[in-house]
């Protein structure tokens, strides 16, 4: 069995929907890959309708959605099951959302979102051969999250997934979780996401597949199983990106069978008219980058002081943001929105409490010591 994996599909920055025969000729080399395999998967980061229709949600960041003619994108591809487990699908409220997953159910399976927390955490199932494999998409605790008797995202609970692991195994089944989380533009996983990811491994997980953070991270295999720590954007086209390494990224082919399970890399490069599957020079230069981020997963110490000089980068910015009011009480979401995001978010939360530490033991200077490296590793064309 081959399983396709692609990360983030986002609309959000083009002007306007470009003519059916450009979007066939933008996704005609990556979709063969996608049609090549027994299943595929991509994740949706925006929803789609008409935007005067609804009302976006108090939130941090952008709200995401698009028209439904850029569903056009994914019809050429042609996946299995769409993702929705991200902080953008409840951007513009439950309406929204249930518009969108309506419009993807007419075609694909579609996880990570519901009606309720209960039927986002549903998984992709995938048989082949006499292989069963389930796909549970699970996204970090940002806006637009799921709940008992809330539409919304999968938000990630160890204790879902622990039972989601164990129902499928239970079941037969491989579990694979698919993970919408991390630091954004931050080269390498936090020693939390490592930590987090392997222990779903631990818990049965057949292997960990993940995206969000705008940008390629590494990957591993840890206990015989495929961690991807970050897959990258998958099409997300941006006229000024923070990094080049924004229009990078690559899928994860899985090849599984009833004893083994092993991973293709395929790297690719987007812009507003091309996907462009990397070959040659070109991908042999991606693939060496792409092992110097793996080498530095596996030396939990060198990781750490990489982590270190990212909240130099990032965390030092997410402290002078922690401003609390006796008003915020009586002034409702839009004040308390930046402090619930840095708090309930997982990653955030990773990051300012590493941050805070590093200021604890007044080492600001030594931890700033690989902050040069990271700017390097985030410039593809170096």
């Amino acid at each position: 069995m081959k399983i396709l994996f692609a990360s983030d599909i986002s609309f959000n920055y083009f002007s306007c929907f470009p003519d059916r025969k450009q979007v066939c000729e933008t996704m005609r080399e990556t979709a063969e890959y996608f049609h090549a395999s027994d299943f595929s998967i991509l994740n949706l980061e925006n929803i789609v309708g008409e935007k005067k229709q609804y009302t976006p949600i108090v939130k941090t960041g952008p709200n995401l959605i698009s028209e439904d003619s850029f569903l056009e994108y994914i019809d050429i591809l042609c996946p299995t099951a769409v993702g929705l487990a991200n902080n953008h699908a409840g951007d513009f409220g439950e309406g929204a959302l249930h518009h969108t997953m309506q419009l993807l159910q007419q075609k694909y399976l579609c996880i990570g979102a519901g009606k309720n927390i209960e039927e986002a955490y549903r998984p992709a199932e995938f048989i082949k051969d006499g292989v069963r494999v389930s796909v549970f998409a699970v996204c970090e605790n940002e806006f637009g999250i799921a709940a008992e008797n809330t539409t919304g995202a999968a938000g990630y609970r160890l204790e879902l997934v622990t039972e989601a692991i164990r129902l499928a195994k239970s079941n037969g089944s491989m579990p694979i979780i698919y993970f919408h989380g991390g630091n954004e533009h931050n080269p390498f996983p936090s020693p939390g996401k490592v930590e987090l990811y392997r222990h779903f491994i631990d818990l049965g997980a057949g292997a960990v597949i993940a995206m969000h953070t705008h940008c390629p991270q590494g990957y591993e295999f840890y206990q015989g199983k495929p961690i991807v720590y970050s897959m990258g954007n998958f099409f997300f086209p941006h006229a000024n990106p923070a990094t080049t390494t924004w229009h990078y990224g690559y899928m994860a082919e899985l090849e599984i069978s009833a004893d083994k399970i092993g991973l293709n890399v395929i790297p690719y490069h987007f812009d507003f008219e091309y996907h462009s599957v990397l070959c040659g020079k070109e991908k042999e230069r991606f693939i060496t980058y792409l092992e110097i981020l793996n080498s530095v997963i596996q030396d939990k110490k060198l990781l750490q002081r990489y982590f270190d000089a990212w909240c130099m980068i990032a965390g030092m910015d997410y402290i002078k943001r922690l401003k609390y009011s006796e008003t915020m009480e009586q002034d409702g979401a839009e004040a308390i929105k930046e402090l619930k995001n840095l708090l309930s978010c997982e990653a955030h939360n990773e990051l300012m409490a590493n941050t805070l530490k590093i200021l604890f033991e007044a080492r600001c200077d030594s931890a700033r010591t690989l902050v040069p490296q990271i700017k390097k590793l985030q410039d593809m064309k170096n």
